[in-house]
């Protein structure tokens, strides 16, 4: 949340969530419109489909329910990590 405000008091502006879903899903090696790698560990960890979420499209898997409600609570947070992931 902090980085967030910190790019938009900076004049950047947030991580278009489309282009960052679209790399994070391309990141596995298969473009299916499925995060298969956990985007609340910055797709360091194999995802679960038992930990799912949809967003804009797409499937994100997460590791636990852990990352999956972090995504839930701010996932505008959520894809500036997978933003950062997917430099």
């Amino acid at each position: 949340m902090v980085a967030l405000w910190m790019l938009w008091a900076c004049g950047a502006s947030a991580p278009d969530a489309a282009e960052v879903l679209a790399a994070a899903d391309a990141h596995d090696g298969a473009v299916d419109h499925v995060v298969g790698e956990c985007g609340g560990c910055m797709l360091g960890m194999a995802g679960d489909p038992a930990h799912a979420v949809t967003h804009e499209g797409y499937e994100l898997h997460f590791c636990s329910e852990g990352c999956k409600a972090g995504f839930e609570a701010d996932p505008a947070a959520g894809v500036a990590r997978l933003a950062e992931a997917v430099k």
